[in-house]
């Protein structure tokens, strides 16, 4: 089994540090916490992809999945403080730094990057690791995007809704199985959405 990521932005990890720079001008979580903001490290960034609740409940799945980022885990290897992402221009150049994040994705993404070189269904595969979020009905999963010949697989962070269990691998058949009467209804409720 192997992992991989895709490639860094331009400027991308110099954004994230410009942006911790001037979070220790000002009150923050990390500051309330007393973490040293400039000494924390920027670990390689994963890319994002969003999903809409329109196009999942037309049957799109993946295929619908778009680029949208790079995300940064800030702080130790499985014990990050926070996450950044970085939005990009069509040539891969990090633009800026949309948001930085101290929730609870980001100790279960650390959880989850500790735990997949384990699990059986990774054993024989090589994979990109992806960041899949379904803001629309509050989803987000580590999705590694098996190379050619391979199966992809999704692996949700928590929290998750019901219909989901955390930390647990999914066939990409089986997690949209499982969220698309979600899609729909949110579907149906709100018209198109843009991610």
């Amino acid at each position: 089994m192997s992992l991989r990521y895709a490639s860094a932005p331009n400027n991308g990890a110099s954004l994230v540090r410009d942006s911790l720079n001037r979070l220790t001008l000002r009150k923050s979580p990390l500051s309330d916490l007393g973490v040293d903001i400039s000494s924390l490290p920027i670990q390689q960034p994963h890319a994002v992809y969003d999903l809409r609740a329109d196009e999942v409940a037309a049957g799109k799945a993946l295929s619908s999945a778009r680029a949208t980022g790079f995300r940064y885990l800030i702080g130790p290897t499985g014990t990050p403080a926070a996450a950044a992402e970085v939005i990009t221009d069509g040539a891969g150049a990090a633009q800026i730094v949309a948001n930085i994040n101290y929730g609870p994705f980001v100790s279960s993404s650390a959880r989850a990057l500790q735990a997949i070189p384990d699990i059986s269904e990774t054993q024989a595969g090589s994979y990109e690791v992806r960041l899949l979020r379904f803001s629309a009905i509050g989803v987000v999963a580590l999705w590694l995007k098996a190379d050619v010949g391979g199966t992809d697989i999704l692996y949700p962070l928590a929290p998750v809704p019901s219909v989901l269990q955390a930390e647990k691998p999914y066939t990409p058949q089986d997690f949209f199985a499982a969220i698309m009467p979600m899609a729909e209804r949110r579907a149906q409720s709100h018209g198109p959405l843009v991610p």
